[in-house]
């Protein structure tokens, strides 16, 4: 199936030919980052000074017994940085000089209980995402389809293709066993000439065409399996979860692997590295930034998290964003033309040149206000969700308004669009994992 999309917005973030990929030195500090997984409470299974292997179980989630969280290196547990009430966010590793792995056991022929059983004790989980909801995949809840999203559209992340560069055998590897579990449907770029995607056996292609969040994939699910009740279990993986599982099934070893990518206003020249799950951000950036006061951003400008230099790389994350903090004002900024400032709705005269490049900083040029226009929203809405209706009804807690108007569909990420081009600046992101978290606990996940 081709799905086009028309709706959606290519932000003109400053971008430059990237073709070789460098590789960057071994970290001597690495972090299993759980701070993404807000909604979960963890049992600590180390702690400080205990010596681990790669692919060794660190935490696990005490709503799901046996579902584990591995090392990305092997050393010794050095810190375990927590948040507000003691939420765990990191657990910091010194690598060692030669690091030891953790070798899992897999036998073959297993059956469909059996290969749950071991995603479960090989930290497979953390991978995959269930919808409806967006919360992480358990065994509890077997997916009618499997979603495979190998298109990367996001400002500043390696593309697919890049991802998959030298490991097309585990990819395959891990379509295959995905597909003992459920059918599988992966989704590349139209006019893909990446083998790994356009050769794929044993699964369902579709091709997929138009601006950012064509690579979502709610918006494949939504052409080619919408989620009408909330029993419509699907799962949704991306390359390097599906990496990860064919690293498992061949070696018995967790992939930790990444290509990632350095870009934004507040770096010399973006970039793409061979790196490491959990990086160091201070050793990623260094001597790559410019000498000014920076934002540093863990995973791409529209969806990732707010970083310091100190701080790894985020548990899902392949890139690290750059961009000068604004803290000038500038005089009569409401009456100039706005020729370097981007406009997705032409207030300024940079409208009329969407494809032009603008320099994007920190400042949001506004403050939090009532919605103004909600029929705004719906330009870069690909699915057929009425945006703000489905954001209010959340923000009341009236989830059964909420279903009538598909938030069986959507994850948070969906309203990144509407967030980024909001004249109220309304964190409708934020706004939308909170009311699915709620839901979600109602109806008992």
């Amino acid at each position: 199936m081709k799905i086009k999309i028309k709706r959606g917005l290519n932000i003109p973030f400053r971008s430059s030919t990237r073709s070789a990929i460098s590789s960057l030195p071994k970290p001597t500090k690495v972090a299993l980052n759980l701070n993404v997984f807000d909604d979960i409470r963890f049992k600590l299974l180390v702690k400080v000074g205990d010596s681990v292997k790669i692919g060794q179980p660190l935490a696990e989630n005490k709503a799901v017994p046996g579902q584990l969280f591995l090392s990305p290196a092997g050393g010794v547990v050095c810190e375990l940085k927590r948040g507000l009430k003691r939420r765990l966010l990191d657990i910091v590793i010194d690598v060692a000089d030669h690091e030891k792995e953790y070798i899992h056991k897999v036998p073959e022929n297993l059956s469909k209980e059996s290969l749950l059983e071991l995603f479960l004790r090989a930290g497979i989980f953390p991978h995959i995402r269930l919808r409806p909801f967006d919360l992480i995949a358990d065994p509890t809840h077997l997916p009618r389809a499997i979603f495979v999203r190998a298109v990367e559209l996001r400002p500043l992340v390696p593309p697919a293709d890049k991802q998959v560069e030298g490991r097309e055998a585990f990819f395959a590897k891990g379509l295959e066993t995905l597909g003992k579990i459920a059918k599988v449907h992966l989704v590349h770029e139209e006019g893909s000439r990446c083998r790994s995607f356009i050769n794929a056996e044993g699964v369902e292609r579709h091709s997929v065409e138009g601006p950012y969040p064509a690579s979502n994939p709610s918006v494949h699910i939504h052409h080619v399996m919408p989620i009408k009740k909330v029993s419509d279990y699907t799962w949704t993986i991306d390359v390097e979860g599906v990496i990860t599982i064919g690293k498992l099934m061949v070696e018995g070893k967790y992939y930790i692997d990444r290509v990632i990518g350095l870009g934004g206003e507040g770096v010399f020249e973006d970039a793409y590295f061979h790196g490491r799950m959990g990086y160091p951000i201070a050793e990623l950036t260094k001597g790559r930034v410019k000498e000014e006061l920076l934002s540093y951003i863990s995973g791409d400008p529209l969806s990732g998290n707010s970083a310091d230099p100190t701080d790894f790389l985020g548990f899902f994350d392949s890139c690290v964003s750059v961009l000068p903090v604004n803290v000038k004002r500038q005089k009569f900024h409401f009456l100039r033309l706005g020729q370097n400032k981007y406009s997705a709705t032409r207030t300024y005269l940079s409208g009329f040149f969407p494809k032009k490049s603008y320099p994007f900083t920190t400042n949001q040029h506004g403050e939090e206000r009532a919605f103004v226009d909600p029929a705004i929203y719906d330009k870069v809405m690909p699915m057929r969700i009425p945006t703000a209706h489905l954001v209010k009804a959340l923000l009341a807690q009236d989830f059964e308004l909420a279903e009538i108007l598909g938030v069986y569909e959507v994850a948070a990420e969906d309203f990144i669009l509407p967030t980024f081009i909001c004249p109220s600046k309304i964190e409708m992101v934020a706004i939308v994992k909170q009311g699915l978290h709620l839901f979600a606990k109602e109806m008992g996940h």
